[in-house]
């Protein structure tokens, strides 16, 4: 259980650094004004306007914080020398990753709650309509939105020596994603196999599934058959999903896309955090 030490370790370290204030002070804020600004809407009496809120605002937040507080996780410890130190004690290059990642996933986990018990509270004691459900699948949904984002800045992190390609790279990340650059991907490569000219006529096939496969995408498919309503319009992963979806918006090949944007990141980072020389 070494990498449970690294784990409360990055988690104390957070604390000490003023890190985990400053993000539990900004996110707490922006939780107290949705909290507010629907409570006091009353036009906004329904159970599905805080859930909405919470989902778009921070969706967009959420990748924020975890590729912050991840991308010099590992790059960092080496470039103070920190790593060295904890290799000469009884700790793996293995349980360093996976410490590193459960800490930082602690972290948002951390922030992320307090934030919507704040902006849950103040919305309630508002008297606004209150949904646990549809609160708790939003959260859910946001916290794995950081997991997600968390293991792609780790992964950077663990795979460069450089604090600065570390940092472009989670900025590169939150580019592609978030501002869904990834859907302009099959353009442009359609682009190049037309011979540079602009692409005509419907999608192919795969074009369509490359655009599934983004992490946001995933959620979306993976969740939709739990909050329909809250996911019909959810502007990070752009489109709908039908009531007869094909293979590939199924929540199975869905809950594999998402696996494989936890897992694939840190482990193409730890291959290289392991192969290479301090």
């Amino acid at each position: 259980m070494r990498w449970l030490q690294i784990a409360r370790k990055d988690f104390d370290d957070s604390r000490r650094e003023r890190q985990l204030y400053y993000l539990l002070a900004l996110f707490g804020l922006v939780g107290l004004g949705i909290g507010y600004f629907v409570g006091d809407n009353s036009a906004m009496a329904d159970a599905r306007i805080l859930p909405f809120f919470l989902l778009n605002l921070f969706g967009f937040l959420a990748p924020i914080a975890a590729l912050t507080i991840s991308q010099g996780d590992i790059v960092g410890k080496r470039a103070t020398g920190e790593l060295s130190v904890l290799l000469s004690l009884p700790f793996s290059r293995h349980a360093i990753v996976l410490g590193s990642f459960i800490g930082r996933v602690a972290i948002s986990t951390a922030i992320l709650l307090v934030t919507f018990v704040l902006a849950i509270a103040v919305a309630t004691a508002m008297g606004a309509p209150f949904e646990a459900g549809l609160l708790v699948g939003t959260f859910l949904l946001v916290w794995a939105i950081g997991v997600i984002f968390a293991a792609i800045a780790l992964g950077i992190s663990a795979l460069t020596r450089s604090t600065t390609i570390a940092a472009g790279g989670s900025f590169g990340a939150f580019l592609l994603f978030v501002f869904q650059l990834w859907s302009l991907i099959p353009t442009g490569i359609r682009y190049v196999i037309g011979g540079l000219s602009i692409p005509a006529g419907p999608r192919p096939e795969w074009a369509v599934v490359f655009n599934q496969l983004s992490p946001f995408a995933g959620l979306r498919n993976l969740a939709q058959p739990f909050l329909p309503d809250l996911l019909g319009d959810f502007p990070l992963a752009p489109g709908a999903v039908g009531a007869s979806p094909p293979w590939y918006q199924e929540p199975v090949f869905a809950g594999f896309v998402v696996l494989a944007w936890i897992v694939l990141p840190l482990a193409i980072g730890f291959w290289r955090f392991q192969t290479t020389d301090l």
